[in-house]
């Protein structure tokens, strides 16, 4: 394999859920069963909208549904409850995810030849947990979960680390990250398992995950 990717010298930064974990799906179908039980409309509802807002906190996702597709007041008490809830059903869950393709072997080819970074809209206790007990740790230099939202989270990556932006590419699987990128002038490459139905811009460059990965950075 050339070598070409090194001497670009990029910094990558990898979203978790559907970049590096396939449990994108897993998530998405544990926030639409808490909603399991409403009219079958407004479930309907609820599955199209998580089915757009992926890479978002999910306090944000959970005031979303509540206020604006169920019309009904969530404190701060409602939220956390829903919250508990959603990582009750994920935490075994996320345990037996399987990666995605390709994503184990590129961070075993690429560690400690390029600055890798996880960054993510989980939690970042939970992120660091989870990322711990899958062994996923070592490949990175920095595991960073919410709060901040990824737009933040990324400009105070690159601060930290003096990662210029236009070294630097996001690799994500929803519009937030593409958003996160795009907000702090880095480079991103998107990860779409079905290219005809992506969240990206036509210009956008993408893999259908990450054993397609060398030859996206190549064209960037």
């Amino acid at each position: 394999m050339s070598d070409d990717i090194t001497t670009s010298g990029y910094a990558l930064v990898f979203d978790f859920d559907g970049v590096v974990l396939d449990s994108a799906t897993l998530k998405r179908q544990a926030f639409a069963d808490i909603y399991r039980d409403e009219p079958e409309e407004q479930h309907r509802s609820v599955v199209a909208y998580l089915s757009r807002r992926g890479g978002q906190p999910r306090e944000v996702k959970f005031r979303h549904i509540e206020a604006q597709i169920l019309g009904r007041e969530a404190g701060e008490g409602r939220i956390r409850e829903l919250c508990d809830r959603f990582k009750a059903s994920v935490e075994k869950r996320l345990l037996k995810a399987p990666a995605i393709p390709g994503a184990l072997e590129f961070l075993e080819r690429w560690q400690g030849r390029l600055p890798l970074y996880l960054l993510s809209a989980t939690p970042e206790h939970e992120l660091r947990a989870i990322a711990e007990r899958r062994e996923l740790t070592p490949y990175f230099l920095e595991v960073v979960g919410s709060p901040p939202d990824k737009v933040t989270g990324l400009r105070n990556l690159l601060a930290r680390h003096q990662h210029a932006a236009r070294d630097t590419v996001m690799i994500g699987d929803s519009y937030n990250d593409y958003r996160a990128a795009r907000s702090n002038g880095t480079r991103f490459i998107g990860i779409t398992a079905d290219p005809p139905n992506s969240p990206f811009p036509s210009d956008v460059v993408t893999s259908i995950d990450l054993r397609g990965l060398e030859s996206a950075l190549r064209q960037l």
